[in-house]
């Protein structure tokens, strides 16, 4: 209500924030001032890229509170990224498109092949381990080209960091796959990469992880399909967009509306071969069913409802004209969220797609190995419109922060900004699927080299199931380069720390958390007391207010039902209800009428 304006000198303030890149190349830094909009700097950045099909993309930070967020791309990017510090922000695919071969352009359909990549490396891309392995073998392909004896020595495949947990019976058999893929160039290679990729459960899944009703932990994905659950090594359910007639949240917990047919609850396999199919179909009878999942905290919720949202209505509308706001979330005492969804659909951005009448651009596809050169059939290469881009860096994992030794690629303009750490996940169960039968059998996890790694994936068997356990980190590029120490040597870090103190307390120098807590112990009984008074008086206030707004509830309704002259079905209803309160009225009237005399 009283907002401060905006001086001049406010509006012409820039501001910077890094950019990062699927490649990993060096970050970029754009300036924006007060008033600028998320869909000005997603468009500087596909500017930067030379992509067209910009629909598919978007700019995801982490908040604070180490929360994921998309960039809105109608809200100021000021008033986002408030207190967002350092102000980092990630290219990556928002819309995983259910065809990924349908995308016009050789340079739109590479940016979506270092997404799957990513996304394969993390573990997010769960597959079986033949089809790892046949991934793997592509990506070699692309890289390095032919396979020669003399370039691509024995356990060459060791550099390239492709999967969760590779092993050396992974990467011998990815070697002998990748020599039967001769002859493929860049593009081609990546497109079998794409086309193998999008018929896969998880293509597309960016991991919730929440609760069911009985408490136990699973992972909900959001795609082009629709809304689905997986435990252990396998989706259990899926709830596909038309089934699906209302999406909200409350709190922590996101509740997905579906419609589910009686006959999928009651009737048996044999019946329904006994039954005749089309009467069936005129006599079935749909019942919406709240479906609710609990998430960690309510921003997390918050998010997953607004990623449900934006993936329904871009890949279910027709149009994105006049397209409708979405509320939920409000209270007695908040207003709740509401979401407009901007930008072109996927309908109209396959139409848009269709209608580009440019060239293919040159790009150049960075090399995370700089050792191995490219080999690829020359007369295939003539008739392929890319450049080779020389080997960017010394380093060679996908989506793994390094220190860069060699020449940025050409979207490189800065160094790298600062990094954001985040958690990673919990393990999660494994369940029966059906009836909703759940059956507990968790795996832990270790932790190796910063990563989540379950013990599954110990395993040199190439014949187990792997399970869903994604990397969970709020950004994967924002780890740290440092190596991570161990719990053990934390703990014995702070031991000897501790024995330092006693001996000598007036030389020794603690980390700031521990010399936070030794801070907080001094003062004692003084800081717990200060914190219960906070919030003692936060939960009086809260309750006084609620008692206010119920007594002046009450009065007005009094008023309307025994003084006012309404005339309504309603109201008179609720006089005839209400006739036990009667003597009140009197009572109120008496003493009204002695406050009169008294005043005259």
């Amino acid at each position: 209500m009283f907002r401060k304006k905006s001086s001049k000198s406010d509006l012409q303030t820039e501001y910077s924030c890094s950019i990062r890149f699927l490649d990993d190349s060096e970050p970029i830094q754009l300036s924006f001032k007060k008033d600028t909009i998320g869909q000005w700097l997603l468009e500087r950045v596909c500017e930067k890229l030379n992509i067209v099909e910009k629909d598919y993309f978007g700019l995801r930070y982490v908040d604070s509170e180490k929360q994921r967020h998309w960039l809105d791309p109608i809200k100021t990017v000021y008033k986002q990224l408030k207190g967002v510090n350092p102000m980092v922000l990630c290219f990556r695919v928002k819309f995983y498109p259910a065809e990924p071969m349908k995308l016009h352009e050789e340079i739109t359909r590479y940016f979506m092949f270092l997404q799957l990549r990513r996304d394969l490396h993390h573990g997010r891309l769960l597959c079986s381990p033949q089809d790892a392995i046949l991934l793997a073998a592509y990506i070699v392909q692309s890289e390095v080209g032919d396979y020669d004896q003399e370039d691509h020595p024995l356990g060459y495949i060791s550099e390239f960091k492709m999967l969760p947990k590779q092993n050396a019976k992974m990467e011998e058999q990815i070697m002998e796959m990748h020599k039967t893929l001769k002859g493929q160039v860049p593009s081609e290679a990546e497109g079998n990469f794409l086309r193998k990729g999008c018929t896969l459960d998880t293509y597309g899944v960016d991991p919730h992880q929440v609760k069911d009703s009985r408490g136990d932990q699973l992972y909900l994905g959001v795609t082009h399909q629709g809304i689905m659950t997986f435990r252990g090594s396998r989706r259990t359910q899926l709830f596909k967009w038309n089934q699906i007639r209302r999406l909200a949240y409350e709190g922590k917990m996101f509740i997905a509306h579906v419609n589910v047919t009686e006959d999928e609850e009651t009737t048996s396999p044999k019946k329904e071969a006994e039954e005749n199919i089309n009467e069936r179909k005129k006599e079935k009878e749909k019942k919406q069913q709240p479906i609710g999942y609990k998430c960690a905290t309510t921003s997390a919720c918050k998010y997953l409802w607004r990623c449900a949202v934006e993936q329904q209505l871009f890949f279910t509308l027709s149009s994105s004209i006049n397209t409708p706001k979405v509320k939920s979330g409000g209270t007695l005492f908040s207003r709740g969220s509401k979401f407009r969804f901007s930008g072109r659909c996927q309908a109209e951005a396959y139409v848009a797609s269709e209608n580009i009448k440019r060239d293919e651009p040159n790009f150049a596809r960075t090399s995370s190995l700089p050792n191995f050169a490219r080999k690829h059939d020359k007369t295939a290469l003539k008739d392929a419109s890319i450049t080779i881009d020389p080997p960017a860096r010394e380093e060679s994992a996908v989506d793994v922060p390094r220190a860069y030794g060699s020449p940025p690629s050409p979207t490189s303009l800065v160094q790298s900004s600062p990094t954001v750490k985040a958690p990673l996940a919990e393990a999660e169960d494994v369940i029966e699927a059906g009836n909703q039968r759940l059956v507990q059998a968790s795996t832990p996890i270790r932790k190796e080299n910063g990563s989540a790694v379950s013990s599954a994936l110990r395993n040199d068997n190439l014949d187990i199931t792997l399970p869903y356990n994604p990397n969970m980190t709020q950004d994967e590029d924002d780890d740290d380069n440092q190596p991570r120490t161990s719990l053990d040597d934390q703990i014995k870090q702070l031991e000897d720390q501790y024995s330092k103190l006693q001996s000598e307390p007036n030389n020794v120098e603690l980390p700031d958390g521990v010399a936070e807590q030794t801070k907080a112990g001094t003062t004692g009984k003084s800081t717990v007391a200060k914190g219960g008074k906070s919030g003692c008086a936060t939960c009086c206030k809260a309750l006084f207010i609620s008692l206010f707004f119920v007594a002046i509830l009450a009065t007005v309704t009094f008023y309307i039902l025994f003084y006012s002259e309404i005339n309504h079905p309603i109201v008179n209803d609720l006089r005839k209800q209400t006739i036990f309160l009667e003597p009140v009225k009197a009572f109120v009237d008496d003493k009204i009428t002695i406050i009169k005399k008294a005043l005259k």
